[in-house]
């Protein structure tokens, strides 16, 4: 995210979604953070439709600060994969 500002968001939920969120946490080892962060992102990119730029916002990490050309992750090759054969139908 380098060169945007980053927001501090407050949300208030019900009990039972934040021990929900909580659980999940726990067994998967996400943060709360991350969790929401990629909630909202899947939520928009279901209610306005996926681009690109948005698909890869949402899943891909930050930019090498290098310039240089990053190792692909697996992650990175599935989410190309994914845009791939999203471009073929």
């Amino acid at each position: 995210m380098t060169g945007r500002s980053r927001y501090i968001l407050s949300v208030r939920v019900d009990s039972e979604l934040a021990d929900a969120l909580d659980r999940h946490c726990a067994q998967t080892g996400a943060s709360r953070s991350h969790v929401v962060k990629q909630s909202v992102a899947q939520y928009l990119v279901a209610q306005t439709g996926p681009t690109l730029g948005s698909l890869a916002e949402a899943v891909l990490p930050e930019a090498s600060p290098r310039g240089g050309r990053a190792t692909r992750t697996p992650r990175q090759k599935r989410f190309r994969e994914y845009v791939r054969e999203k471009r073929r139908r």
